[in-house]
């Protein structure tokens, strides 16, 4: 069985079409399908194999999955390669673990020392601290992305990300903390700078990508979603304001001291319902906007004369989250029932069952999420695509230009990147 169209994960989107089903005037569409099978016995073979060597097998389990997925994509009858290798991934995390674990001692023992001059400049440290590796965080999904494109090729011609890392991650840092002053009014310019330079700096052969999308055009897709969210936030402040639900909060561990169950159940009632609204007005319209701005991204994308168009529905999208909420849900659930037994057990053998249980079902969840909720949404995404001038992809050449072997240690290191 593979995961094609509505089969995957229950995605309603576009027909798959097959070289076939490209019209005359150079429309083509890409296609993705992946064995569930084979992907499932790959899943269960990196999980043994990562138990038996401590983890180290993470580096090869990536390379098996990321060929599998690469593979699933076929464009005009040719299929992605991904050329990356395990010995790349392994040498570039001990390389970038090597500079960082340094810079970490350093950071760490700045501020200590900090502490012990004065509080406040410990806060500063701390904060500065929190800068440098959001910064890092940054400067490794950059690099990340370059090593992905340069390991990936179609017809034998590779993709290829320019640009400087340093560079990208030192202007997202600038606008993200625009972002956070502006109760995410700004947060339009900051997706309009990685769009824009993740994009324009993308090569496929001797050619270039191109956006031309706008701060303007973002903020037509993203101001209702921050206009919503600041107004549920007010109205949830307002409520918990009203409630006493702070001052709930405050006597709820004297509250549990005296055997007042009803006061702190009443607190944390409130604060969860509230935290609960918060939580699912910010995911629901993530998945909203991030549709939306896929599909302006997609528009406003050309290649050599080639330009794309995207058909990926808000409703394609939410179901496939709505299904990892549900396992989410559930293996929550299950843990916390696993915990409840302990506790009324109150036996050794109980404990290690319990731990064991628990074991077990994080590697499940995670072999389920790649398998409902990873897969699926690469699929619709991929369905979704349309290609105008396809031609234009075919009378690229190859190139000379590499990439570094070892750029994605970095993101290892800060375990950057889902796969």
């Amino acid at each position: 069985m593979t995961l094609v169209g509505s089969e995957a994960g229950g995605i309603a989107g576009p027909r798959p079409v097959s070289s076939a089903d490209t019209t005359g005037d150079g429309v083509a569409r890409v296609e993705f399908s992946v064995p569930r099978g084979a992907l499932l016995a790959r899943l269960l073979k990196n999980k043994v194999f990562g138990i038996l060597t401590f983890g180290i097998y993470r580096f090869w389990a990536k390379t098996h999955i990321r060929r599998m997925l690469w593979a699933g994509a076929n464009i005009e009858g040719d299929r992605l390669e991904y050329m990356g290798t395990a010995k790349e991934l392994f040498l570039g995390f001990l390389i970038a673990m090597m500079i960082l674990t340094p810079i970490m001692l350093v950071a760490g023992l700045v501020v200590e020392l900090l502490a012990v001059m004065n509080e406040v400049f410990l806060v500063i440290g701390q904060f500065l601290n929190i800068v440098v590796l959001y910064m890092f965080w940054q400067f490794a999904r950059y690099r990340l992305w370059r090593y992905r494109l340069s390991r990936t090729s179609w017809r034998g011609i590779r993709f290829f990300l320019a640009g400087s890392a340093f560079k990208y991650a030192f202007n997202v840092g600038i606008r993200g903390a625009l972002s956070i002053l502006t109760l995410g009014w700004a947060y339009p310019v900051l997706q309009a700078y990685r769009l824009k330079c993740r994009m324009n700096n993308t090569r496929f052969g001797d050619g270039d990508f191109s956006y031309s999308g706008t701060i303007k055009g973002l903020y037509r897709i993203y101001w209702p979603a921050i206009a919503i969210t600041q107004v549920v936030v007010i109205g949830v402040l307002i409520f918990l304001n009203m409630s006493d639900a702070d001052i709930l909060t405050k006597n709820a561990d004297v509250a549990l001291e005296a055997g007042k169950l009803p006061i702190a159940d009443k607190a944390a009632g409130m604060l969860a319902v509230a935290g609960l609204i918060v939580f699912l007005t910010i995911t629901v319209l993530s998945f909203v906007v991030r549709v939306w701005e896929f599909r302006y991204l997609a528009e406003h994308t050309t290649f050599n004369g080639a330009r794309f168009v995207s058909s990926l529905r808000v409703k394609s999208v939410f179901a496939i989250f709505a299904l990892a909420f549900v396992i989410s849900l559930l293996g929550m659930l299950a843990f916390i029932g696993l915990i409840y037994l302990a506790f009324v057990i109150e036996s050794t053998v109980a404990i290690f069952v319990m731990i064991g249980s628990f074991f077990v079902a994080v590697i499940a969840m995670e072999i389920l999420m790649m398998l409902f909720i990873t897969v699926p949404m690469i699929g619709a995404v991929c369905h979704s695509l349309q290609i105008y001038n396809f031609g234009a992809f075919e009378h690229a050449a190859a190139t000379a230009e590499k990439s570094s072997k070892y750029a994605e240690g970095f993101a290892d290191a800060m375990d950057v990147g889902a796969f």
